[in-house]
């Protein structure tokens, strides 16, 4: 990046002779033109760092980036009963269990505001699949849920959640990660987890 600033000073210093030169006031070479081109010279000066301090204080701005992290959903079991984990790496309700519970930390920056949470998979049969995205201050305590992601069976997973505005700011004395259950499911369902991602702008 260039900044187009330069300075061209004015005054030239004319030096006076003894017993030559009356020193005087006015005049082309007197005081008052002499330090009337200091003056301008100082101003431009100061006008010349006032540029230069703007330039960096916009180069040290703080900045928002946006970006994303794709969570696989390999689940650590949550829970009586866990989810199934394939070697490709989807989640899957046990074929002989009603029940699945399972989560998955998230990394997130220190700081930056979440913008969208969403889930992928494909559910089927009679229950529902429900995937939070979950809040836990790092001294312990209640849990937060911040976005919930409900999949309704036979139908496509829904879109892109966003959190509310008091949740959204990512809290660096905390930690965040998914929990997928369901809710309702028959042993026959079908409910498979193929991914998540989280969305976010970083703050730096």
């Amino acid at each position: 990046m260039a900044f187009s600033i330069s300075f061209e000073p004015t005054f030239k210093h004319t030096p006076w002779v003894d017993a030559v030169d009356r020193v005087a006031a006015g005049g082309d070479n007197g005081f008052n033109i002499r330090f009337q081109r200091l003056e301008t010279d100082l101003g431009t000066v100061g006008r010349c760092f006032t540029e230069v301090s703007s330039a960096l204080d916009s180069l040290a701005a703080t900045a928002e980036v946006a970006r994303s992290v794709s969570i696989a959903p390999v689940l650590s079991p949550v829970g009586p009963a866990g989810w199934a984990i394939s070697p490709a790496g989807e989640a899957s309700k046990p074929s002989e269990s009603e029940e699945a519970q399972g989560a998955v930390a998230v990394m997130l920056p220190a700081n930056g505001v979440i913008t969208g949470f969403r889930a992928f998979g494909r559910c089927s049969g009679t229950g529902k699949l429900k995937v939070d995205l979950v809040r836990r201050k790092l001294t312990g305590g209640d849990e937060t849920k911040i976005v919930q992601i409900v999949a309704q069976p036979d139908q496509a997973f829904p879109p892109e959640r966003a959190p509310a505005s008091t949740d959204a700011v990512i809290d660096s004395s905390a930690s965040y990660f998914i929990v997928a259950h369901t809710d309702g499911a028959a042993t026959e369902d079908t409910m498979v987890l193929t991914g998540f991602q989280v969305k976010y702008k970083e703050t730096r």
